[in-house]
């Protein structure tokens, strides 16, 4: 922990240098990490978060939002964005990541430009470094700061201060990813399916069954949760079917390797 607070230090020293700040707050416990930070180093005056909401969202981003804004208090904005128009973005390319952050970022530099703050923020980690992740490069271009990639500070070690120093519930300790990463690349996406999917996972997590992701296959998904959630699964077998069929799925299956990040990469 000293370690993680000699990092925290340099973030904060980050912040004063910076003043007034924007961050952008997805809900996950990177983001939120980083809006506590610096609401402690600045005051609440000073930060403005933006919780951007697009087709991409899901049922459990909203419901990590509140949970946060419960343990918090601090000055929050929504944004709606319209991905759905972007042919690049919706036609799922493998650099679809960097079209969707290119056009989330730059709406949160002109939101914040309109506020009279220069500095927008990401809960961008050291941990990140260790994936596919093209985004990244729209976050440089327009000038986003990473405090929390700057102090090398990893995800492990964000989970470790929430949990022991806020208490914060497990479940709001994994990770969360945007819902487009359920599908492979180069496989268009739509409203529809993208909320039925939605809806899949929400039901899991309504059942505490958790981290969970759910992949597309042809005509049917692919269960990713850790090994030790098989047996309350198998336990639940015709309620799941039923629910997941009524949602058109013809098959449900359930991946024995696990839980795994980037798996179309």
């Amino acid at each position: 922990m000293n370690n993680l607070n000699n990092k925290i230090q340099q973030v904060k020293a980050r912040l004063q240098a910076l003043g007034k700040v924007v961050v952008a707050f997805s809900g996950g416990k990177d983001s939120f990490f980083l809006l506590k930070t610096a609401v402690d180093t600045l005051g609440k005056e000073n930060v403005t978060a933006f919780n951007v909401r697009s087709i991409f969202s899901t049922q459990n981003d909203a419901l990590r939002v509140a949970y946060f804004c419960s343990r918090l208090d601090f000055n929050l904005r929504r944004l709606e964005i319209d991905i759905a128009s972007e042919a690049k973005v919706m036609s799922n390319p493998k650099d679809r990541c960097y079209f969707c952050k290119k056009k989330i970022f730059a709406a949160l530099k002109a939101e914040a430009k309109q506020l009279g703050i220069e500095s927008v923020l990401d809960g961008t980690t050291f941990s990140d470094l260790d994936e596919y992740r093209p985004g990244m490069k729209a976050i440089e271009e327009l000038g986003v700061v990473s405090p929390l990639l700057e102090a090398g500070i990893a995800s492990a070690e964000i989970i470790s201060f929430l949990r022991e120093t806020l208490q914060v519930e497990e479940y709001y300790l994994t990770s969360s990813a945007c819902l487009a990463t359920r599908f492979p690349y180069n496989s268009r996406l739509d409203e529809k399916t993208l909320r039925r999917f939605d809806e899949i996972e929400a039901y899991f997590v309504g059942q505490g069954i958790f981290p969970v992701k759910v992949r597309y296959i042809p005509d049917g998904i692919r269960i990713e949760t850790p090994a030790q959630n098989f047996p309350r699964i198998l336990e639940d077998r015709e309620k799941i079917l039923e629910f997941c069929k009524k949602r058109g799925m013809k098959f449900v299956t359930l991946d024995v390797e696990g839980i795994k990040s980037g798996v179309w990469d």
